[in-house]
C-alpha cells in the first residue's frame, strides 16, 4: 500500500472521530498543530524510555526485571503511534508526505553518495 493511501485512511479516521485537519483560522490550525506536536513528543518519549530500559536490561540482565521480547512489541507500537502523529501534522500543513519523502531520499542519495559501500 502506498503511503498516500495510508495518509488518506488516517485522515478519514481522524475526521470521523472529530479530530480536525482543516481549520477556519490560522490560530486554530496552529493550536491543533501544537497539540499534535506535543502528542508526537510524548510518543517519542515513550519509545525512548523503552530503549533506555532495554539498555539497562542488557547491562544488568539479572538485576532488572524487563522482558526484551515484550519491549520490541512496545517499540513497534510507539513508533507507529509516532508515525500517526507525523501523518496528522503533515495533513494539517498540507504536505504530501509520500512525494516529499521520495524527494528527500533522492537528495540524501546524492548528498551521501561518497558513503556508498557497493
Amino acid at each position: 500500500m502506498e503511503l498516500n493511501k495510508i495518509v488518506e485512511m488516517q485522515i478519514k479516521m481522524d475526521e470521523s472521530h472529530g479530530f480536525p485537519v482543516h481549520f477556519p483560522t490560522i490560530q486554530e490550525k496552529y493550536r491543533q498543530l501544537t497539540k499534535d506536536l506535543v502528542g508526537l513528543f510524548g510518543e517519542i518519549g515513550e519509545f525512548s524510555n523503552i530503549v533506555k530500559k532495554v539498555n539497562i536490561k542488557l547491562d544488568r540482565p539479572n538485576e532488572y526485571p524487563f522482558e526484551l521480547p515484550e519491549a520490541e512489541n512496545h517499540l513497534k507500537e510507539e513508533l507507529v503511534d509516532s508515525l500517526i502523529y507525523i501523518i496528522r501534522i503533515g495533513a494539517i500543513l498540507g504536505i504530501d508526505l509520500q512525494a516529499e519523502t521520495l524527494e528527500k531520499m533522492r537528495k540524501n542519495e546524492s548528498r551521501y553518495a561518497q558513503l556508498r559501500r557497493n
